[in-house]
């Protein structure tokens, strides 16, 4: 029997409810039946998702020639306004977490002019601009060099004040390499336990890959919970660049 929340359960049949239950081994055609008879219902796509695994796109096929009664359509009408007020809140979410995003990197930009006077500071930022994530709204860093990740380690741990166990790691190999080997390598070089290190990526071999293989692979840093501050490094590296642009980067009186 498939679990459902809210007043579904008193809207469906239990015989429907036992059939959803063995989805995964119905026919196609016993699928289509299925969504078909939930939908006569009167059941919205996204209650009828919530009973059965298939997309609004195949649902809106599926049931194309379903006709529904007023009745099931002033129901469906009713909830509009609810689904409404939902995207509503999200919308309004994303708004608030865009507005705080923007504040965070406003002011780390601006931070950019007194920052620069620390040449840590300045190679670390210069290293996450060229190696850093830019897309995953968290701190990821790669490199195939122990001293670059270390920079960025040792950088993180003054810049963003960060204790030792906000770091993580992954590798990326390529088959027939060790993985247990590399894991000790790297955790040797960086001082990240072998711990915290996640599932490994191994790139298959293949006609497209080059020929000279880096015999430790790359690693990947994550420093978690990072989502406020990988917009206080966006921040950094845009006041970096402005002074980079602008020839003010270096010490007063050059």
């Amino acid at each position: 029997m498939v679990a459902i929340q809210g007043d579904l359960p008193s809207l469906i049949p239990a015989e429907l409810l036992a059939r959803a239950g063995l989805w995964v081994s119905l026919k196609r055609w016993e699928r289509r039946e299925l969504a078909a008879e939930l939908r006569a219902l009167g059941l919205s796509y996204r209650e009828i998702g919530e009973v059965i695994p298939v997309g609004r796109g195949s649902l809106s096929a599926w049931c194309r020639d379903v006709e529904l009664s007023g009745e099931q359509r002033a129901r469906l009408a009713a909830k509009r306004p609810v689904a409404a007020a939902r995207m509503a809140v999200g919308a309004r979410r994303r708004a608030q977490a865009l507005a705080r995003a923007e504040a965070i990197r406003s002011k780390a930009r601006a931070q950019a002019h007194v920052l620069a006077m620390d040449p840590l500071w300045v190679a670390g930022v210069v290293a996450y601009w060229a190696e850093g994530a830019k897309t995953s709204n968290e701190l990821l860093f790669s490199n195939s060099d122990p001293a670059m990740i270390n920079l960025f380690i040792r950088w993180a741990i003054r810049s963003l004040d960060l204790d030792a166990d906000r770091f993580t790691a992954r590798l990326h190999l390529h088959s027939g390499q060790s993985e247990d080997e590399r894991v000790r390598y790297w955790s040797d070089r960086t001082g990240i336990s072998a711990t915290r290190f996640g599932k490994t990526f191994i790139k298959s071999e293949g006609s497209g890959h080059r020929k000279n293989r880096l015999w430790a692979g790359t690693m990947t840093v994550r420093v978690t919970r990072s989502t406020a501050l990988y917009h206080r490094v966006a921040g950094w590296v845009s006041g970096l660049s402005d002074l980079v642009q602008t020839d003010t980067l270096g010490p007063p009186g050059r």
